[in-house]
């Protein structure tokens, strides 16, 4: 996913902030109201969550994106908009679907979890698939269940042969006897010994 965050991905860490403090635990009631216990009274009342609705569009409504940068926000919905291209960790069930389908059931639960947004390099054992799931905590400095969505993604630079799951990946074309022959005849240049001054 570097490769549509470019030169941007200098603010990939902030859009993750931003989900994970609209998702995250409320600090209390009155002023401190808010987080995922105010995204549920907004699920009530709007519905933003539904199955088979593009998560991009939730992000966007709910303004996630960004507000700095009008092309790294665009970047970023772009991004979010081709999980549906990803599998997931739930077989059959593509990246988009595990993160809608996941959200109906925990704002459905009457009690929702606060979601924590990340990112696992996709050459990792995670591959190339979003992933969701519980845990005991999001952060070890907050006793806190939370529910844990990890991305795939790879820095902009990665090769393209990193960019395919590890099962799937090209292996090096053998050397034929040709080639290994050539290589074996191939002279030797000597090896020049620094003159001394």
């Amino acid at each position: 996913m570097g490769r549509i965050m470019k030169e941007d991905d200098i603010f990939i860490s902030g859009l993750f902030d931003l989900m994970n403090l609209r998702f995250g635990p409320s600090q209390g009631p009155g002023e401190a109201f808010g987080g995922v216990e105010e995204m549920g009274v907004l699920q009530k009342e709007f519905q933003i969550f539904q199955r088979g609705r593009s998560f991009r569009d939730c992000v966007a409504v709910l303004n996630l994106g960004g507000f700095w940068n009008a092309r790294a926000r665009n970047r970023w919905l772009k991004l979010i908009g081709e999980l549906d291209q990803y599998d997931s960790d739930e077989p059959g069930v593509n990246g988009n679907d595990r993160i809608m389908n996941m959200m109906v059931e925990n704002f459905e639960s009457g009690r929702p979890l606060p979601v924590l947004f990340q990112a696992h390099d996709s050459r990792s054992e995670e591959g190339r698939r979003v992933v969701v799931r519980d845990s005991r905590t999001g952060f070890f400095y907050m006793e806190q269940p939370y529910i844990i969505v990890s991305l795939p993604m790879l820095p902009k630079t990665a090769p393209r042969m990193a960019r395919q799951s590890s099962k799937t990946a090209r292996k090096a074309p053998a050397k034929s006897a040709k080639t290994a022959k050539t290589a074996k005849a191939a002279p030797k240049t000597p090896r020049k010994t620094p003159r001394r001054r």
